[in-house]
């Protein structure tokens, strides 16, 4: 499967090198702009990774990556800036980077960074994933809230899976409908729709939210507090 990669850039030039030396190297790529943009395809577009300027002309791309992280969104990213000062580096890498590159940058270097971090996200293996009151073990088999067995039935449990693993993200319907024809689930046009509404039911009152995002498919995320 081709490697998507986000590029998030604000200067033409640069992110036109970019799209061009990461094309030949047999990625799949979008590019954003701006901070709203780049918040928009990470989570419609579903990339495997995002390479992201700090010096967006919207917002800070550090702003950008701590809400991701805050949500749950683990997608790795690479930060890019021209900032060279230890303070910008460790501002972004507490903010969540993976990895971070100053300007001028060498794009072969850039393309060993690039697959040292998918490789380090791929060793990482099966680990929890939390979001609001809700765990996802390990093993990926269980969902607990507040500690407790949610009450799922097995073809609910793998479509929260999808959602929980990509927690901030929109997860398109042809995605879920994938998940469950991989169980001989029969899909009719309504199977999605009828999980959805199942699962949101029992997910009330965990702090965690299912959006539709018309035109594309669901996004779980979690409630943002009232203050």
């Amino acid at each position: 499967m081709q490697v998507r990669i986000l590029v998030v850039e604000d200067d033409p030039q640069i992110a036109s090198l970019l799209m061009l030396e990461l094309a030949r190297r047999g990625y799949a790529l979008r590019m954003a702009g701006t901070a709203v943009e780049a918040s928009a395809l990470a989570r419609t577009w579903a990339p495997n990774l995002m390479l992201l300027d700090l010096g967006l002309p919207d917002r800070d791309g550090a702003h950008v990556l701590r809400e991701m992280r805050e949500r749950g969104d683990g997608l790795p990213v690479i930060c890019l800036t021209a900032r060279d000062q230890q303070i910008d580096r460790i501002g972004g890498l507490r903010a969540g980077a993976d990895d971070y590159m100053v300007k001028p940058f060498d794009l072969g270097e850039l393309d060993a960074r690039i697959r040292a971090v998918l490789r380090r996200s791929e060793r990482a293996g099966p680990q929890e994933v939390v979001l609001g009151a809700l765990r996802l073990s390990s093993d990926g088999v269980r969902v607990l809230a507040n500690d407790q067995p949610l009450g799922l039935t097995p073809r609910e449990i793998h479509v929260l899976r999808r959602l929980l693993k990509n927690a901030g993200r929109v997860v398109t319907k042809a995605q879920l409908t994938e998940t469950l024809a991989a169980l001989n689930e029969d899909i009719g046009d309504k199977t999605i729709e009828v999980y959805i509404h199942r699962i949101r039911h029992k997910i009330q009152g965990y702090d965690v939210e299912i959006v539709t995002v018309r035109g594309f498919g669901y996004l779980l995320r979690q409630i943002p507090s009232a203050g």
